[in-house]
C-alpha cells in the first residue's frame, strides 16, 4: 500500500546563513498526497523559507543552517539533487521574472521539459497543456518581459506545469493577477487536483484567496505552527487569526464584530451568501430597497495631471492606450483599476515620464510641466513613481544609501539629503535600518525603502503601482494610510491595485480601464454600483458592498463599502428589526 503522506516534515528548522535567528522552528506537518494545504501568515513568518525548503532550494541552493528532515515522495530533500526534486516538486516563486529563462512564451515553457531529456512529441504535448491552462496559448510569440505582472506570473507557474510534477509548492501565486487570473488559477489548480490527483501546498496572507480551495489551513507565525486544520474550523478562530496577520474574508470579520454587539450567534460565515442568509433572518423586510448614499468626489482642487488623446502602440501592435482623456485634481486619492492589459500601468507610466505617447497630438502634463520633451530629472521633482517590484529601482547597497540616492541626483545638499532620509526613515518606521543591506530585508521592508527614496524628493503627485505586492494585510494597509496622510498633506496619490477592499477604504475616486480606454470615472460608490459594467474589467466590488446590496431590501443603504461602516448601519436598524 503506498505511503498516504507526499510531504513529510519533522522538526524542521532553519536559519539563513549569517543569521542566528531560526526562520522556521521544530515544524511537524504531515501532507496528504492530493490535499490542498494553505500556508498563512503574514510577511516574514516563514512561508517562502517553507516552500523552498520543499523544493531542496533550501538547503542545496539557498545556504543557512538547516535541522530536520523534509521528505517529498520518499525522497530526503538533504540527500537528493535539486534535479531529482525537481520531477516530484515543482516551485513556483513570488518573483515571476525569476522564472524567465528565454525570449518567448513558448521556448520558456518549454525549458523545464526539455532540460528532463523528454521525447520532443511529449514536450509539445507539455507545452500545449500548460499555457492553455494558464490562458497564454495565444500569447506563445511573445516576448516574457512585456506581458503585464500578471501574465509573467501565469507564465511561471506555466513553466512549472510543463514538469508535470506530483507536488506543485506555489509561493503567493495569484498576489499580481487581476480577478480574472486568480479565479483562472483557482480553477486550474482545482481542476489539476480533480484530474491527477496532485498535491498543492500554497503560500498566501489572505484567507480570500483559498476559501473554496484549500482542503487545509497551516497558520504561521514567526516560524511556527500556530494553528492546524479544516479551512473552515480555522476561519472560526478571529482572535488568533487577526493577530498573526492574516487577512479575513470581510464578511468573517464583520460576523465577528456583531457577535462582539450581541447580534451574532452561531458559526462566523465564509461567504457572502452565508451571511446575507443569517442577516436576513434577523432583519425585519422593509417596502422598499434602503436609500442609497453617494460619498463626495474630491476633484474640485487644482489640475495635477492633464492628459488628452493619450495613445500608446508597443511593437507588434499591442495597442495599450487609446486615446485616454483625464484630469486628476490636487489632493485625489485615484484608484486606477481593471484587468492585466487594460492599460492600467502604461497609463501610470506615462504619468510618471518613463513612457512617451506614440501620437503627435497627445498632450500630457504634470503640475504644469510638459511631460512629452522634459527632462526626467525635472519629472522627478513633480512625479514620484514606485514599480510593482521593487528590487526594479534599487541602485545602492544599504538602506540609508537608497533614500538619499535620488536627493543626490537631484543635486540636493549632503546635509539637507541626510535630514530628509532620518525623516523619511522615521516615517515609515526604517530608523535603526540604515546601515541594513537591502537583499536582506523582507520585500515588505524593501518596498517601504523604495517608497521612502522617492517620498524623500517631496514630489507633488505620488503613483504606486500594486502597494500589495510581497505584502501582507497589515503592511499593505500601513502603506495605504501613509499615502492617505501624504494626501491629507496636499499630495496626489494615484495607485494601481486589484485588491478592492482597499479601493473602499481610501481612494476617493475610482478610474476603471477597459482595453486601453476608460470605461468608469467616479467615487467608488458610484463605480461599483454599476455592476453590469464592472463585469467587462473582471473586477468585483468589495464583499461588504456586494452583501449590503443584497440586504436591500432589508433597511440596508445598498452601496456599503466597509465592515466597520456596515457594523454602524447594522446597530441603527437594531432598534425596529433586530431579534
Amino acid at each position: 500500500m503506498p505511503e498516504p503522506y507526499s510531504v513529510v516534515l519533522e522538526g524542521v528548522t532553519f536559519s539563513y546563513e549569517g543569521s542566528d535567528n531560526p526562520v522556521l522552528k521544530e515544524v511537524d506537518l504531515k501532507i496528504k498526497r492530493g490535499e490542498m494545504t494553505a500556508i498563512l501568515g503574514r510577511t516574514g513568518a516563514g512561508k517562502s523559507t517553507l516552500i523552498y525548503s520543499l523544493g531542496g532550494i533550501i538547503p542545496n541552493y539557498i545556504k543557512g543552517n538547516f535541522a530536520g528532515d523534509i521528505i517529498v515522495e520518499g525522497l530526503n530533500t538533504k540527500d537528493h539533487g535539486l534535479y531529482e526534486i525537481a520531477q516530484h516538486v515543482g516551485v513556483v516563486m513570488d518573483d515571476p521574472e525569476a522564472h524567465i529563462v528565454s525570449f518567448t512564451v513558448w521556448e520558456d515553457t518549454a525549458f523545464g521539459p526539455c532540460n528532463l531529456g523528454l521525447p520532443a512529441e511529449e514536450i509539445y504535448n507539455r507545452i500545449d497543456f500548460a499555457l492553455k491552462a494558464t490562458r497564454l496559448d495565444d500569447m506563445r510569440t511573445r516576448n516574457p518581459y512585456n506581458l503585464s505582472g500578471g501574465e509573467k506570473q501565469g507564465l511561471a507557474i506555466a513553466g512549472v506545469l510543463s514538469m508535470r510534477p506530483s507536488i506543485l509548492a506555489l509561493d503567493e501565486p495569484t498576489s499580481m493577477l487581476d480577478p480574472l487570473g486568480r479565479e483562472r488559477v483557482r480553477t486550474v489548480l482545482k481542476d489539476l487536483k480533480e484530474r491527477y490527483g496532485m498535491t498543492f501546498i500554497i503560500s498566501d496572507y489572505d484567507a480570500n484567496r483559498i476559501i473554496g480551495v484549500a482542503d487545509r489551513l497551516v497558520i504561521l507565525d514567526k516560524g511556527e505552527v500556530a494553528l492546524d486544520g479544516r479551512c473552515r474550523d480555522i476561519l472560526q478562530d478571529v482572535e488568533t487569526l487577526e493577530k498573526v496577520g492574516v487577512h479575513l474574508p470581510e464578511v468573517t470579520k464583520l460576523a465577528a464584530q456583531l457577535r462582539t454587539d450581541g447580534f451574532w450567534d452561531g458559526e462566523l460565515p465564509t461567504t457572502i451568501e452565508e451571511a446575507a442568509s443569517m442577516m436576513k433572518k434577523r432583519l425585519r423586510r422593509t417596502s422598499g430597497p434602503g436609500l442609497a448614499e453617494v460619498g463626495a468626489h474630491t476633484g474640485s482642487g487644482e489640475i495635477m495631471v492633464k492628459i488628452r488623446n493619450l495613445h500608446h502602440v508597443f511593437s507588434g501592435d499591442v495597442h495599450a492606450l487609446r486615446g485616454v482623456d483625464l484630469d486628476i485634481h490636487s489632493g485625489e486619492y485615484v484608484a486606477l483599476i481593471g484587468q492585466n492589459g487594460s492599460g492600467k500601468t502604461t497609463l501610470a507610466k506615462h504619468i510618471g515620464g518613463l513612457l512617451k505617447p506614440t501620437n503627435k497630438d497627445a498632450e500630457i502634463s504634470v503640475a504644469g510641466l510638459d511631460l512629452r520633451n522634459a527632462r526626467m530629472q525635472d519629472i522627478a521633482s513633480r512625479v514620484g513613481y514606485i514599480f510593482q517590484i521593487p528590487e526594479h529601482q534599487m541602485f545602492c547597497a544599504t538602506v540609508g544609501e537608497e533614500l538619499r540616492f535620488g536627493l543626490k541626483n537631484l543635486g540636493i545638499s549632503e546635509e539637507e539629503a541626510d535630514r530628509r532620509a532620518k525623516d523619511v526613515a522615521t516615517k515609515l518606521e526604517l530608523t535603526g535600518l540604515e546601515d541594513e543591506l537591502l537583499p536582506s530585508l523582507n520585500r515588505g521592508r524593501r518596498f517601504r525603502v523604495v517608497l521612502g527614496s522617492v517620498i524623500a524628493m517631496n514630489p507633488e503627485v505620488v503613483v504606486v503601482d500594486e502597494p500589495t505586492t510581497g505584502q501582507d494585510w497589515k503592511d499593505s494597509v500601513y502603506v495605504c494610510r501613509f499615502l492617505e496622510e501624504l494626501r491629507a498633506g496636499g499630495k496626489t496619490i494615484i495607485v494601481i491595485t486589484h485588491e478592492m477592499d482597499l479601493v473602499a477604504s481610501f481612494a476617493t475616486r475610482v478610474i476603471a480601464l477597459h482595453q486601453g480606454s476608460v470605461l468608469l470615472d467616479g467615487t467608488p460608490k458610484e463605480i461599483f454600483s454599476k455592476t453590469e459594467e464592472l463585469k467587462k474589467t473582471w473586477v468585483q466590488p468589495p464583499d461588504i458592498f456586494r452583501l449590503s446590496m443584497s440586504l436591500a431590501n432589508y433597511g440596508v443603504p445598498p452601496n456599503v463599502l466597509t465592515a466597520d461602516e456596515m457594523r454602524g448601519k447594522i446597530a441603527k436598524l437594531r432598534g425596529r428589526g433586530w431579534s
